[in-house]
């Protein structure tokens, strides 16, 4: 246990009220990037902090600016989060914070209602809660302005700005006072992140939270070098011998449904799916579901599947690899929390995801994989003929141009038609 870790609630400096909540919540005692990160949030600075996926960064933001802003009316507080789902969970969290000092929470989010968000602004809630996109709709219409935000929150920076919404946030930053707080927090520091960050923080000060042997997650990882057609197979088996909740990555939205109807049909019925073209009322639906057991098995897109914070997520499957290597990590953070051992397989296509594959080893410091012998695979991997899809044709080795070459063979059989027709002639004579 490392020196943050031996920091209890009590050392932070928190109100006995607020200490009475954490009590009821739950929390024995704060995390790594909680403990640097709250009392550098009650001090009122700039903090910029990079901590993996999993480490506590919701309550670290939540917990110090609840604290500062609980005695005053009006809305000072903007949280930024790049989906519906993260969204949602995050206003959640505040209100459990918020709503026993009286706090009110909008939030604010594609695909719900408009009207009743607009509502909700003209209460001015203590706190906002907003998707960007769905924020500027609003400042488009008039239903709110920011001139009084005292303290901006980017949550999930790194997956804000790869989902395009940068132009969004200069849009909200240009319309919030610069003597402003502003927390930022991401699971990495990529370069677009710290030029946002020079942009839009003054001074910050930075909370790297290191990977250590206690705080990494305990993942069992397994890669799997799998032609296309073999995948669903593989998938049914891992499926068939876990009996934990699982969850499926792909890499496109009509993948989600096209996998849970194909599993339907092999005989597995506890499972559903998410994208972002789905309604809001069954997305809310479908997360619902899966958190509360209805469903075991849940296949996502990489936006989806971030937003839904589930703790006891036995096995990951990568039935896609990643398009980035960092959605990797996001992705196995699924499982292996609150000190359980998880799993995490990934399919890989030989010749197709070896490049992906290596990103993925540099990224985690490991050497790459060996790739599989083409030539070997294919006889490890075939399967009887009867047995294989129709559009699966097993291809011959091909064999050295230096040892057989078209000409040669064409007059090889040349030689032998001629040789053949002599010796019918001269079995004539």
């Amino acid at each position: 246990m490392n020196e943050t870790q031996k920091i209890s609630w009590t050392d932070l400096a928190l109100s006995p009220e607020m200490m009475k909540l954490i009590e009821e919540v739950g929390y024995d005692y704060p995390s790594d990037v909680q403990a640097q990160t709250i009392p550098l949030a009650l001090e009122g600075k700039d903090v910029l902090v990079s901590s993996q996926t999993g480490s506590g960064k919701t309550a670290s933001f939540v917990i110090p600016t609840v604290e500062k802003f609980k005695n005053k009316n009006g809305t000072y507080i903007l949280a930024l989060a790049p989906t519906r789902e993260i969204a949602q969970q995050t206003g959640d969290i505040f209100r459990k914070f918020g709503e026993p000092f009286g706090m009110q929470v909008a939030v604010c989010i594609g695909g719900a209602d408009m009207n009743a968000e607009k509502a909700a602004l003209a209460q001015s809630p203590h706190i906002i809660v907003a998707t960007p996109g769905r924020l500027c709709d609003h400042l488009e219409r008039g239903n709110l302005w920011l001139d009084f935000i005292e303290c901006l929150i980017f949550d999930e920076a790194d997956r804000m700005l790869e989902m395009g919404f940068s132009k969004q946030i200069d849009i909200i930053t240009e319309q919030i006072p610069k003597a402003r707080q502003t927390l930022m927090l991401s699971a990495t520091f990529a370069p677009q992140v710290e030029k946002l960050a020079r942009k839009a923080m003054n001074n910050p000060s930075q909370v790297i939270i290191a990977k250590t042997q206690s705080s990494t997650p305990k993942i069992d990882q397994m890669l799997f070098w799998l032609p296309e057609e073999r995948k669903l197979s593989k998938l049914v088996d891992i499926l068939k011998e876990e009996k934990g909740t699982v969850f499926i990555f792909v890499n496109s939205k009509e993948k989600t449904f096209q996998l849970t109807r194909l599993l339907n049909h092999r005989g597995i019925k506890d499972v559903t799916y998410i994208h972002s073209d789905l309604q809001q009322e069954h997305r809310e639906l479908a997360v619902a579901d899966f958190k509360s057991g209805k469903f075991r098995i849940i296949v996502a897109t990489d936006v989806m599947g971030r937003g839904i914070d589930v703790d006891d997520v036995a096995h990951v499957v990568n039935y896609d690899v990643p398009k980035e290597a960092a959605d990797y990590i996001h992705r196995i953070g699924r499982t292996g929390r609150r000190g359980l051992t998880g799993h995490a397989s990934t399919f890989a296509i030989p010749g197709k995801d070896d490049k992906a594959i290596e990103a993925i080893a540099k990224l985690r410091g490991k050497a790459a994989p060996a790739k599989p012998v083409p030539g070997e695979k294919r006889v490890q991997e075939r399967r009887p003929r009867s047995q294989a899809p129709r559009t699966y044709r097993p291809v011959a080795p091909k064999r050295s141009p230096e040892v057989v070459t078209p000409v040669v063979v064409a007059e090889v059989k040349k030689v032998g038609l001629i040789e053949r027709i002599k010796n019918f002639f001269s079995k004539q004579k």
